[in-house]
């Protein structure tokens, strides 16, 4: 048996200072995506027109109003000359507010109001982050109304600020399942505070996943299966009801309880926690089904600078059986564990990728040039590609059979970095297009033998001096950022906002731990945090590993 590697040291290092409050632009405090939504829930009662108010007047209370969605934005509404068409629902988009601006022609019967849009989020309740400084005009037309000016023709959809925004809409997650279904697929969503639980069972029963992922998810209910009356009503007892068609009773039972977990996960994110299907008031008998965990094991995997491959447990690295010994045979630069721990992904120092089994075989996987590192997909597979090429992904096996992934990054001339999701569903990567490095997520569509990646879809549009990145839950995808010599470290929300907060000077390396985020630094320390807080917890790495899950 190995002797157990005792480490340099351990020491605290000084709490960053963790800010509060809603941004007015960038990036705001640390986080972690929707399931950490801590704006408080405020409803804005907004102001209806006033008497004798100019045509810019109007629309910029008319715009202001879109932050009141009480009766289906009523106060809005009032704004509106009678029987002139506008749906609220169909389109967010968030701005800056120190850019809006309103212009009336001469005669004040069109008004131009010029926005620059930070996001939208559609009629589904997706959300897309713009590049920086895109403009955008919307173009109103008034009429004089008993003497008053109204609108009689204006764009569908509410404008809100950056910073309204997040009181207004809440976050919330429609669940799916990965095409196993043995994992949840969070799809994250943005919905009308009053409206979220209504706005999720819809989202969930009658509608479908977001476009970028939709090929890479599956959901239990049938197509032509739809809500009945309101989607969700509270019974006496508190439990949200969920009203189905006839047709439902005929479905069967492992289909129902697919149905039944769908809804219970994708409920909860809107803050209901008991959850009852019915046929016409009669309760449909259903459970949930035992889906997968997606917390990586509590130790870190690391290769210290003596070239000792394992756990990290305390001051002491413990071998993984079987494994330790082949992946340090391989003098890794970087490893990827998968969740059982049987199988290592590794880049080698020479910049080859292997595969490290717990038997103890090793087999050289990728010889091109250039590649960064590996990540080991749902199916066991690990996804290697060059930095210099990213359409040209290969997903291998362990023993070296490659193919080719389809539809892998196009318009993308560089890649830095690529790590698959732990349910196997996703893929994330920080690509360069046109000069700018970008973050970028797709689903992973599997058809027979063939693997392709969905439509890319942009989580960021300017990371400038990203070069690491990992999943840090399963709605939140960590960057490392060097920039100006600061190191720093941005979350980005698959389906939200991002966050940003000071990393460990000379920060290398990014992996998830279950409820905390671990660093590697560019002198071997590793660093952990929780909360806001930095801790230093060894000495002496030479490779933090990144782990797929765990089977515990």
């Amino acid at each position: 048996m190995r002797r157990a590697l005792s480490l340099v040291s351990l020491a605290l290092v000084l709490a960053l200072a963790a800010c509060t409050g809603l941004p007015t632009s960038g990036y705001v405090n640390p986080g972690r995506g929707p399931q950490a939504d801590d704006t408080q829930a405020f409803a804005f009662v907004p102001d209806g027109p006033q008497d004798d108010a100019s045509p810019a007047e109007i629309v910029e209370g008319f715009l202001r109003a879109g932050s009141g969605p009480a009766d289906d934005w009523a106060t809005a509404k009032l704004f509106l000359a009678s029987g002139t068409q506008w749906d609220p629902r169909s389109r967010v988009t968030i701005d800056r507010l120190a850019d809006r601006r309103a212009t009336a022609n001469a005669d004040g019967t069109s008004v131009a109001v010029a926005v620059t849009t930070v996001a939208s989020v559609d009629a589904d309740g997706a959300y897309t982050p713009t590049a920086a400084g895109s403009a955008e005009t919307l173009s109103f037309t008034l009429a004089r109304v008993d003497d008053q000016w109204r609108i009689t023709s204006a764009p569908d959809g509410v404008v809100l600020y950056e910073e309204v925004f997040p009181t207004v809409y809440q976050s919330a997650s429609v669940a799916y399942f990965d095409p196993t279904y043995s994992f949840i697929v969070p799809d994250v969503r943005w919905f009308p505070r009053p409206l979220v639980a209504s706005r999720v069972a819809t989202a969930l029963v009658d509608g479908q996943p977001s476009a970028w992922l939709a090929n890479a998810v599956r959901s239990a209910f049938p197509d032509e299966l739809s809500l009945v009356g309101r989607s969700v009503t509270l019974s006496s007892d508190g439990i949200a009801q969920v009203q189905l068609p006839r047709a439902a009773l005929s479905l069967d039972r492992t289909t129902l309880d697919r149905m039944q977990t769908q809804l219970v996960r994708s409920l909860s994110t809107a803050g209901i926690n008991d959850v009852q299907m019915t046929v016409e008031g009669t309760p449909i008998t259903a459970s949930e089904v035992p889906v997968r965990v997606t917390r990586v094991d509590p130790s870190p995997a690391v290769l210290t600078s003596l070239g000792v491959f394992g756990a990290l447990a305390g001051d002491t690295v413990e071998p993984i059986d079987g494994l330790s010994d082949a992946v340090e045979s391989l003098t890794p630069s970087a490893v990827e564990l998968e969740a059982d721990r049987s199988l290592a992904a590794v880049r080698t120092q020479q910049g080859t990728v292997a595969s490290a089994l717990s038997d103890g075989r090793t087999f050289l996987l990728d010889d091109r040039p250039g590649l960064i590192a590996p990540s080991i997909d749902g199916e066991g597979e690990i996804w290697s590609v060059p930095a210099n090429a990213p359409t040209q992904v290969r997903a291998i096996t362990p023993e070296g059979v490659p193919r080719e992934v389809g539809n892998a990054w196009p318009d993308a001339s560089e890649i830095v970095s690529m790590q698959v999701s732990r349910d196997g569903t996703r893929v994330a990567a920080i690509v360069t297009v046109s000069g700018v490095r970008e973050v970028w997520v797709a689903g992973i569509e599997r058809e027979g033998s063939e693997v392709n990646l969905g439509p890319p879809h942009v989580l960021s549009f300017s990371q400038q001096g990203a070069f690491d990145l990992a999943w840090l839950d399963d709605t939140t995808i960590g960057v490392l950022v060097s920039a100006d010599g600061v190191s720093r470290l941005r979350e980005l929300n698959v389906g939200g906002r991002g966050t940003e907060a000071t990393a460990p000077d000379g920060a290398r390396t990014l992996a998830a731990g279950n409820t905390s985020v671990r660093v590697l630094d560019d002198q071997g320390r590793l660093y952990s945090r929780r909360g806001s807080s930095w801790t230093l917890v060894a000495s002496g790495i030479r490779v933090l590993a990144a782990q797929q899950g765990t089977t515990n």
